[in-house]
């Protein structure tokens, strides 16, 4: 595992790409979470779990820290 020097990219984005590996669940919710926090700023990182799973918000980033983990593959 390589640690991101930057603040903009979460640790699980480098290690992925840089390993050429598939994103675990943890990964995906991880970086979900960032990006909708990221996405606005009113959000509260804290505010995630109150989500409901089928929120279109919370669907909306976890297709997104799926783009963002998978790349281009």
């Amino acid at each position: 595992m390589s640690r991101s020097t930057s603040p903009l990219f979460v640790d699980a984005v480098i290690d992925c790409m840089g390993e050429g590996r598939a994103p675990t669940p943890e990964e995906m919710m991880i970086v979900a979470q960032r990006i909708w926090s990221d996405g606005a700023a009113y959000r509260s990182a804290f505010s995630w779990n109150s989500l409901s799973v089928s929120s279109p918000d919370r669907l909306c980033s976890m297709l997104a820290a799926g783009l963002a983990l998978h790349g281009s593959r």
